[in-house]
């Protein structure tokens, strides 16, 4: 097994390619012409260990309300379920400029195509294709795909608290 030192998990944290690695592991898991805006919304809640965490045990059946909002147990004491999702719009603010380039990366990898404001995978993933920590990450992103595709945009724009942009 290969250890990896701070450097090396800084550089694969912040690596684009990896980020577009995520986006089209999200991609295969919505399954149908997405909003591109809807893309930026992604990476802020897979790059947080506890709402990642969450994402690795979600089903076809999750909503973002199953996911984020019942509340969890910490130490004997139940806090609101929304603390998975805490400094996400610090998160999204901070990380347009990488999901652009992650976007950009899979467009010229032929890998999405973009088409008006909608993207479309060509080339879908399959998280089970990965072992250990790769597959908990690409399962967490294919999910987080399935529960915005059942999810109104309005909705996860209220309950994410971004601001909907035509």
């Amino acid at each position: 097994m290969i250890q990896m030192g701070i450097k090396e998990m800084s550089t694969l944290s912040t690596n684009p390619h990896y980020y577009a690695f995520l986006l089209q592991n999200f991609l295969s898991g919505y399954d149908k012409p997405c909003e591109a805006r809807l893309l930026f919304m992604t990476l802020p809640i897979l790059l947080y260990s506890e709402s990642r965490e969450k994402l690795v045990t979600a089903n076809s059946r999750s909503k973002m309300e199953s996911l984020f909002s019942s509340p969890q147990s910490i130490n004997d004491r139940k806090i609101a379920g929304k603390t998975r999702l805490s400094g996400y719009l610090n998160r999204y603010n901070t990380l347009l400029e990488d999901c652009k380039k992650a976007i950009i990366i899979l467009s010229s990898e032929n890998n999405i195509v973009i088409k008006d404001k909608n993207i479309v995978v060509l080339q879908r993933l399959q998280y089970k294709d990965h072992k250990g920590k790769i597959k908990d990450w690409s399962r967490a992103a294919y999910y987080l795909g399935l529960v915005f595709a059942n999810a109104d945009e309005d909705h996860l724009c209220y309950f994410l608290g971004v601001e909907k942009h035509e």
